[in-house]
């Protein structure tokens, strides 16, 4: 196994406060360990970011809404028993075996509005 590191940028477009726009990732196959999300400095504070999963389509794995500042974000999925029932006390790895989106919206048209690194442990 090998810890690996991707960059995914975004580049919004639209009017100031309402811009919007989304990248992919290259294909990832493995567990991901955390996100670090660099803004921009001229980003406001209502900018909306998501980090998806894009092929295959299982959901989003993050929303970090109304945030301009610099922050790494380490998410983790719910686990459940066989009668797919919530066990509140434990979490685990987001499975990764495809593309990852992340999406901007509420931004100003700016070039790398956000730019995300990814980390990410390969099998």
């Amino acid at each position: 196994m090998e810890v690996l590191t991707t960059t995914v940028s975004v580049t919004t477009t639209g009017i100031d406060g309402a811009a919007v726009g989304s990248s992919v990732s290259e294909y990832l196959y493995g567990f991901l360990l955390d996100v670090y999300l660099n803004y921009h400095a001229s980003c406001p504070a209502t900018a909306d970011v998501t980090l998806a999963h894009t092929n295959p389509l299982m959901g989003n794995i993050f929303v970090k809404s109304n945030n301009a500042t610099d922050i790494r974000i380490v998410p983790r999925d719910p686990c459940v028993n066989v009668a797919a029932a919530a066990i509140t006390d434990s979490y685990d790895y987001h499975v990764l075996s495809g593309t990852l989106t992340l999406s901007v919206a509420e931004a100003n048209a700016l070039t790398d509005c956000v730019v995300a690194t990814i980390r990410w442990l390969k099998l």
